[in-house]
């Protein structure tokens, strides 16, 4: 990345852009780490100095087939941290789960909360959250491993993921795998209540 670039996105002043009819939303582009983050989009009008960018091209410079999203958790008002998912399936429910990430496709998982600990404590331990549209807590299925992801998707209003706590659960239809901030998910199964934890932000990293 150029350095006045860099700097641009540093100062928060480079947003992808959406525009839908005459529906605008925007997405902040910024750094963690010596990564560029795509932020899901809103609609939120960025600063007038801003420079925008189709968000269309930026997600075609995303590997299909590794493409990392991310998820920050919060509860008790206080935001936790982030989970970053590499996403290593082009598949419907791959992509599906990607653009719920970025909010292309409208619906997002932002503000959407975890809503089910499936065996806690057990050997099957795993945490479900994201389903933007129903909340109906569908079981999708065993077999995988720590740390695995997978996404119940049975049409285009639904959108469920789950994410693995233990090395003896996982699923059929897994897409991806946590790269870090597994320990976050643990933190919030321990926690009395799943539905307090709100995905308070979510995107993906865009390559450099």
């Amino acid at each position: 990345m150029k350095p006045d670039i860099r700097k641009k996105v540093e100062a928060g002043k480079v947003f992808g852009i959406q525009v839908n009819q005459n529906d605008y939303n925007y997405s902040k582009l910024s750094l963690d780490n010596g990564r560029l983050l795509l932020h899901c989009l809103q609609n939120q009008p960025p600063p007038h100095v801003a420079i925008t960018l189709p968000v269309s091209e930026i997600i075609k410079t995303l590997n299909p087939k590794s493409t990392i999203t991310f998820l920050d958790m919060a509860w008790e008002g206080l935001t936790r941290g982030r989970v970053y998912i590499r996403v290593s399936k082009n598949t419907t429910q791959a992509r599906q789960f990607v653009g719920l990430c970025t909010g292309q496709p409208g619906s997002s998982f932002l503000n959407t909360r975890l809503n089910r600990v499936w065996d806690k404590g057990g050997e099957e331990e795993c945490v479900y959250g994201g389903n933007y549209n129903s909340n109906d807590n569908s079981v999708y299925g065993p077999y995988g491993g720590v740390g695995r992801v997978s996404f119940k998707s049975d049409s285009e209003k639904s959108g469920q993921f789950c994410i693995s706590t233990d090395r003896y659960c996982a699923f059929r239809a897994a897409i991806g795998q946590v790269e870090s901030g597994l320990e976050l998910v643990e933190a919030a199964v321990q926690l009395r209540d799943i539905t307090q934890v709100t995905v308070v932000d979510c995107g993906v990293v865009v390559p450099l």
